[in-house]
């Protein structure tokens, strides 16, 4: 196990390429997005597996795949009440509003991102989806809050 100090993604010919990673027990080297979960983060605690790799030159390197490290979480004590939001009706201050709508959005590219990186669209597809999802969660956004 170790925790993931960097995660830069590289480019070739301005598109993205993969991404280079920097663990804190100095290991660097590139992810194997394939064996590798979806959303890491920099400080995240992963199971790292190495990957030899031989390039077509005759290049040999490791590849790394993470995984999160899933913890079990832990229930609150008894003593705490844990609050359900209401069914009913939720109202949201509008500075409150375009948070929601902000974070909704950039949830939205980093899911394009995955699909693009999973080969599931094309780059010049991420711009026209993007908008379309954020439409939609702008829509359920807005349901609620009606």
């Amino acid at each position: 196990m170790a925790k993931l100090i960097k995660l830069e993604q590289k480019t070739f010919e301005g598109k993205p390429s993969g991404f280079k990673i920097t663990l804190d027990d100095n290991r660097t080297g590139n992810l194997q997005e394939k064996e590798s979960d979806k959303g890491l983060r920099e400080g995240d605690d992963v199971i790292v597996t190495e990957i030899p790799y031989t390039s077509k030159a005759g290049k040999t390197s490791t590849l790394y795949g993470l995984r999160l490290n899933k913890a079990p979480q832990q229930a609150p004590p008894p003593s705490q009440t844990v609050q359900q939001p209401q069914p009913n009706k939720l109202s949201v201050a509008p500075s409150s509003l375009s948070t929601l709508k902000a974070n909704a959005s950039i949830q939205a590219m980093h899911y394009m991102v995955d699909c693009f990186i999973a080969d599931k669209i094309t780059w010049d597809q991420i711009k026209e989806k993007h908008k379309e999802l954020s439409g939609y969660l702008y829509d359920a956004i807005n349901e609620i809050n009606d």
